[in-house]
């Protein structure tokens, strides 16, 4: 009997390369040799092998022969049956139940949604796995892939899962996963007691003119379009958003807190939980029902703010001397205590001290006054042309003057140099009003720590563009289920991180990474009576990166592989080689 050999074919087409498994017989009566082989597979765009169901047909013995193989892949024939195994992806999938394991959200959604629960993360996994495909088209994810639900999701299932997010069921989750958040941050670092969390909005424009809340606001994306207003709260070292809101596309951020404070007192979050937040949300009234709250806040303050343009004349002659320059941020800075009336009934002060940390940047300072500078001269040609533009009180009538002869003639206009110069103090300063006690590094380093909200929001407003519903419990519903994603994709983006894979990955890119990683289980077992099929050496190190496997059932030198290429990454960005 002849022997099989490996024999290659090049579709020039395509450029793909195409294995079969064979030999080749001398027949007397013709001048040519009679092949026989087998398609067994082909070699992907990585240039690794795919097997087909010839190959999985093979027996264990015959899988290693074609030398493709280290390991025999699971066989799809056994004793003469056919398809006795089932086998679907399930890398993205496990990758996404273990971020939901680990940060919390499976545990939540199963003890406040107890009956629908695996409908909304199988939804959750579908929308993150296709992110191009309707929510409401599910067969093709559970066709290709395992998912947590298992069962076949139907559009029935998805409607009755989206249509128990209600406010007081959300209320619910927002208080458990908080909690659940609090203990994992204080299990990691047990030392701090801050509690710090982001606050911002956004706009999320929408096709749905149907909707309640589509109203025309200012828009966050500059388009002329209706849009629903979104408010969100992280926690401020990992970037997790633990609550959010929906809101009427016309309001404004100053309008939102009374109720939203209120609802976090309803969930149960902490009290003294300190909230940071930009400075559109500034306003007197805002800071009196803070005080009153029981929150702390950092908040970043507007120039309109009149205490905050008084500060800047204080600290400009005393800013820059040596005792106000903190080398850990290369800045000068400079702290004043003001002092708030915030009467209330009952028990409780009827006034609260807090801090203006004010920083001073050189390299913003001569920005700011060049764009200064060229605004002045905009306006002073503005004002040559039409003088009707210089009224008491506005900005022409404040920093500049007409000039007029004895007679009454126009001859000018001159610069109010006094007015001007005292603007250009502005330049280089910003502020933020937070807690007495704090230092100045600390406001600093947690106002920076603001970036993770705004990659949250970019990340939700990604999977949300432009929503097309009608309906408003289904709205709420995935409005829900995308924080969910939001959540999600953060944790892994926290841990891509870590181990600073964004080098070589974008999220997408690990994504289609792991995608195609199979999960075989016997045709009418449970779940966890299946395995893996053979993984290749990058999904392995991934999954041991992100806990989705344990490193027994690991290949004994990923973890070695993992740290080497970790203390050569950090060492490429100039960090420590030990994190």
């Amino acid at each position: 009997m002849r022997k099989n050999n490996l024999i290659r074919h090049v579709n020039k087409k395509t450029n793909v390369t195409y294995l079969y498994w064979g030999h080749s017989v001398y027949v007397p009566s013709q001048d040519y040799p009679e092949v026989k082989k087998k398609c067994i597979g082909k070699i992907d765009s990585k240039g690794e092998f795919e097997p087909n169901k010839a190959f999985l047909s093979f027996s264990a013995e015959e899988q290693l022969k074609t030398g493709l193989v280290n390991e025999p892949y699971l066989s799809l024939y056994s004793s003469g049956d056919v398809d006795t195994y089932d086998y679907k992806m399930f890398g993205f999938t496990s990758l996404l139940e273990t971020a939901a394991k680990e940060s919390g959200v499976w545990q939540s959604l199963k003890k406040v949604f107890p009956n629908d629960w695996q409908q909304q993360l199988t939804i959750v996994e579908a929308m993150m796995s296709y992110p191009d495909r309707a929510l409401y088209s599910p067969k093709h994810f559970h066709d290709v892939c395992w998912h947590s639900m298992v069962d076949s999701p139907t559009e029935y299932s998805i409607n009755k899962a989206l249509e128990v997010v209600y406010p007081e069921s959300r209320e619910r989750f927002f208080g458990d996963f908080e909690r659940r958040t609090a203990l994992r941050r204080k299990e990691k670092n047990p030392l701090e007691d801050m509690v710090v969390m982001a606050l911002d909005t956004t706009s999320i424009s929408t096709f749905s003119a149907m909707l309640e809340a589509a109203k025309f606001g200012k828009n966050k994306e500059n388009d002329l379009m209706a849009q629903v207003n979104l408010l969100m709260i992280c926690d401020a070292v990992t970037g997790i958003p633990l609550y959010f809101r929906s809101l009427h596309g016309n309001c404004s951020d100053k309008n939102v807190l009374g109720v939203t404070l209120k609802e976090l007192k309803d969930a149960e979050f902490r009290k003294g939980t300190i909230l940071l937040m930009d400075r559109g949300f500034y306003s007197l009234a805002v800071i009196v029902m803070l005080l009153k709250s029981g929150f702390q806040f950092i908040m970043g303050m507007p120039l309109t703010a009149p205490f905050y343009k008084q500060a800047i004349r204080e600290a400009y002659d005393v800013i820059l001397d040596t005792e106000n320059f903190y080398p850990s941020i290369r800045m000068h800075a400079w702290t004043k205590t003001i002092s708030f009336a915030a009467p209330r009934r009952g028990w409780g002060p009827n006034s609260h001290e807090l801090a203006l940390y004010l920083f001073h940047d050189s390299q913003k300072q001569a920005e700011d006054q060049q764009r200064q500078a060229r605004k002045f001269a905009r306006m002073k040609a503005a004002l040559e042309s039409d003088r009707s533009l210089h009224k008491k009180g506005n900005s022409y009538g404040k920093y500049f003057e007409l000039e007029y002869d004895t007679e009454g003639k126009f001859v000018g206009v001159a610069n109010n140099k006094d007015a001007q110069r005292d603007k250009m103090k502005e330049c280089g300063f910003f502020g933020f009003l937070g807690p007495v006690g704090l230092s100045c590094e600390k406001v600093l380093g947690l106002v920076r720590n603001r970036d993770y909200v705004e990659k949250d929001y970019e990340c939700y407003k990604t999977k949300m563009r432009r929503p097309r519903h009608s309906l408003e419990e289904h709205l709420e519903g995935k409005i829900f289920l995308v924080y969910i994603t939001t959540i999600l994709e953060m944790w892994i983006r926290r841990r891509m991180d870590e181990y600073l894979l964004f080098d070589k990955y974008s999220f997408n890119n690990l994504r289609d990474e792991i995608f195609s990683a199979k999960w075989r289980k016997p045709e009418g077992k449970t779940f966890d009576k299946g395995e893996w099929c053979e993984l290749t050496l990058e999904v392995q190190k991934l999954f041991y990166i992100f806990g989705v496997m344990k490193e027994k059932d690991l290949r004994d030198d990923i973890p070695k592989l993992v740290e080497r290429e970790l203390r050569k990454r950090r060492l490429k960005h100039g960090l420590p080689a030990v994190g």
